[in-house]
């Protein structure tokens, strides 16, 4: 079927437009189903929030290891979701691991080759929001690589520059949701049949 994947830094509203998405396929009557990435009920999952809570150390290498390995965790359940002809949306997917690894300082064929051969996205839409407004929708409760604003800055430039090399579809995140979400309807409309 397909694989749709909804990108973005911290408070770009992934979670809200994936659901929003789930709920305009139903009305085109088709089922989906949301992956959440990273995935904290997994084993590696829960040592992925320890990391990011500073309850654990890991080099940059091991950290993204982590993350590739938590999609790997849910490979089966993506594929069983597609065999049953469910549009799968992902709120993130590889490509945050190469977006954070790339500014984290490692090679982005590095990064390219620890997913390679998970179920492969038809498109992936960039939630585009300006770092002043994702720190202004979330005060607290910010992990170890969203409080920092320089690095968010540089988070949100190489989300920027790797849409251009990959060609993802690019979405304004600082608008109100309901016009977030008719632009990425627009998108996901034409892709499906």
């Amino acid at each position: 079927m397909m694989i749709i994947v909804i990108e973005g830094f911290d408070q770009a509203g992934k979670k809200t437009q994936s659901k929003l998405l789930s709920d305009f396929l139903k009305t085109q009557n088709k089922k989906s189903t949301i992956f959440s990435f990273p995935d904290y009920t997994t084993p590696v999952g829960k040592e992925i929030k320890n990391f990011l809570g500073g309850k654990r150390k890991f080099a940059p290498q091991v950290i993204h290891c982590l993350l590739a390995a938590n999609r790997w965790e849910k490979s089966q359940d993506i594929k069983n979701a597609l065999a049953k002809n469910h549009v799968v949306i992902m709120n993130r997917y590889y490509q945050s691991n190469l977006v954070y690894g790339t500014v984290n300082g490692l090679d982005l064929k590095w990064l390219e080759n620890l997913d390679r051969g998970l179920p492969k996205e038809n498109m992936v839409i960039l939630l585009d929001v300006k770092v002043s407004d994702s720190f202004s929708r979330k005060i607290k409760k910010r992990d170890r690589f969203e409080k920092d604003k320089t690095f968010a800055l540089k988070i949100a430039n190489t989300y920027r520059k790797l849409a251009k090399k990959y060609h993802w579809h690019i979405v304004n995140a600082s608008q109100q949701k309901d016009q977030v979400h008719k632009q990425v309807r627009d998108i996901v409309s034409k892709h499906i049949r």
